[in-house]
């Protein structure tokens, strides 16, 4: 079908007013605030957020819920960003809530990229009489266009880290303030393994808004195994859980996703169900067995450590081809440092978009192996195949996408 529609969002910049809920509260208003009718879980963090809301997703579904999720960034387009029961809205469905939320933009100051697409998410799971909607985070969390709900289910805090610092703060307690600002007065309240730093200041939020507060306590975490498939692990009483998606950093996720649909009061055995059928394509995914080729969105420092960590226990002593493409603003020589000792090699891309890093920039700064750029996903993924052997491809989520199709074409 035509899919001019979605000129709608990509035309609009990332920011069109200042910060604030003003025009998103305008734009619900007229479209009649379908966002009230609905139950939402709340997810905010720095990193994982989007893998806790796939496994809380997950959950839901086990136990019989028809779901809505909402999550950014998107690998493809912008329609994967919003799915019932673990399917994307179709074209046609997007077209349709794009036309009402197009008109009600009319006479408005114009809403962000992320407020268009959040007021079509709202309005299609309305629509879809999602028992539960499963809100990630776009940016913060006090300002963000998802905040526009006013009493989440459940909110969830996973960890955060010194990303967006020129937007949200220069320390973890100024991006901690933020995040926070989704709890809400009474409402239940998770929090995911953090600095002391940001604990203390979501501990203080849910004091002054009564907000009962359950935290992840990671001594309670005890690995027992991991193969290709997944791995185990038991937490606290509840024992040997099965999961889908690999990754010491998973398991505190996993964690915080067990403890949301405990104060939503799923059953064990759908907690389980959710954590072992999960999927999250682009996070620590592992497309080839062998040679292994995992992909991985990491595009920040937090980001690649845990990807640093996961690749050193899940493959101890392999050396792979890195892909690295990544945005300019982020912390990208932090990031080199943590990969470049698991590195055979680097193939550098930039991704699409102003603010990349450009890949020569990149390769230049590789000082241990050998380095060399690639114009495109495509042929980063011709350089890997020719060259053969272990492959991990990283950073912004805005090439890794790509990177997968052109793979999954080549497998057929």
């Amino acid at each position: 079908m035509d899919t001019d529609f979605l000129k709608f969002y990509t035309d609009t910049p990332k920011f069109t007013h200042a910060p604030g809920l003003a025009v998103m509260g305008a734009l619900m208003a007229r479209l009649g605030d379908p966002q009230r009718r609905l139950r939402c879980v709340h997810i905010a963090g720095t990193n994982g957020k989007g893998s806790c809301a796939a496994m809380v997703d997950a959950m839901l579904r086990a136990a019989g819920h028809r779901t809505g999720l909402y999550t950014s960034p998107d690998l493809i387009g912008p329609w994967e960003r919003i799915k019932v029961d673990g399917i994307d809205i179709t074209l046609e469905q997007f077209a349709s809530v794009t036309a009402r939320v197009q008109a009600a933009c009319v006479g408005l100051a114009e809403p962000s990229y992320f407020e268009k697409l959040t007021a079509a998410a709202f309005l299609y799971f309305a629509e879809q009489r999602c028992d539960y909607v499963v809100l990630e985070v776009g940016l913060g969390g006090r300002l963000d266009a998802t905040n526009i709900i006013e009493e989440p289910a459940v909110s969830v805090i996973m960890p955060i880290g010194l990303d967006h610092t020129a937007v949200l703060g220069g320390t973890l307690a100024a991006i901690a303030g933020e995040k926070a600002g989704i709890i809400r007065h009474g409402c239940p309240t998770v929090c995911a393994p953090q600095a002391e730093e940001a604990a203390a200041v979501i501990r203080s939020r849910c004091a002054a808004v009564a907000a009962p507060l359950r935290e992840v306590d990671i001594t309670k975490i005890k690995f027992l195994s991991r193969s290709p498939d997944g791995q185990r692990f038991s937490y606290g009483e509840m024992e040997d859980i099965s999961l889908a998606l690999l990754g010491d950093h998973q398991l505190g996720n996993a964690c915080a996703a067990i403890e949301a649909g405990r104060l939503m009061g799923l059953s064990e055995k759908d907690i389980r169900s959710g954590l072992a059928s999960v999927r999250w394509p682009c996070r620590l995914e592992l497309v080839r067995r062998e040679p292994p080729m995992v992909l991985d969105g990491a595009h920040n420092g937090h980001g690649a450590a845990a990807l640093a960590a996961a690749l050193g226990t899940c493959f101890p002593g392999v050396r792979f081809t890195m892909v690295m493409g990544v945005m300019a603003d982020k912390p990208w020589r932090e990031m080199l440092a943590l990969m470049e000792p698991l590195a055979a090699a680097f193939i550098c891309l930039s991704p699409e978009g102003p603010r990349a890093l450009p890949a020569e920039e990149l390769a230049a700064a590789v000082k241990t192996v050998p380095a060399r750029t690639a114009d495109s996903p495509e042929h980063a993924l011709e350089l890997c195949l020719a060259r053969g052997g272990p492959v991990c491809a990283f950073g912004s989520l805005y090439y890794i996408g790509h990177f997968r199709r052109c793979f999954m074409e080549v497998q057929g």
